[in-house]
């Protein structure tokens, strides 16, 4: 459902004929999504799936929405959207670790400098 929600917030902002920024594959991304895609990958490929040490069946109707996901994530990728999200990702964790940002943002507030 993540990657239907990014597709959705992406598609609805390109049809706008808008800049698109994905606040959602922003935060996917900063998330780790490779976590959840590998996951993902797990299941399509498995008939069972270890979590915490536990064997778990893995229904047909998991195995499909799962799949479903990939292919999601791929068409993600291929537009460039996930590489744009972790390009942004990176700059906003840049921004916040850089003092002079940090020392403008007091400024800003009315802290000391």
């Amino acid at each position: 459902e993540l990657y239907a929600c990014t597709m959705r917030e992406v598609t609805a902002e390109n049809r706008a004929n808008e800049e698109c920024a994905s606040s959602m594959a922003v935060a996917i991304v900063n998330a780790d999504e490779e976590k959840m895609y590998d996951a993902l990958s797990r299941c399509v490929s498995a008939d069972e799936l270890a979590v915490n040490a536990k064997t778990r069946l893995v229904d047909p109707a998991t195995q499909s929405r799962s799949a479903e996901a990939i292919e999601t994530r791929l068409e993600l990728k291929a537009m460039g959207v996930l590489q744009a999200a972790a390009a942004i990702a990176y700059s906003l964790e840049q921004e916040l670790n850089d003092p002079t940002v940090q020392a403008v943002q007091r400024a800003l507030s009315g802290g000391a400098v």
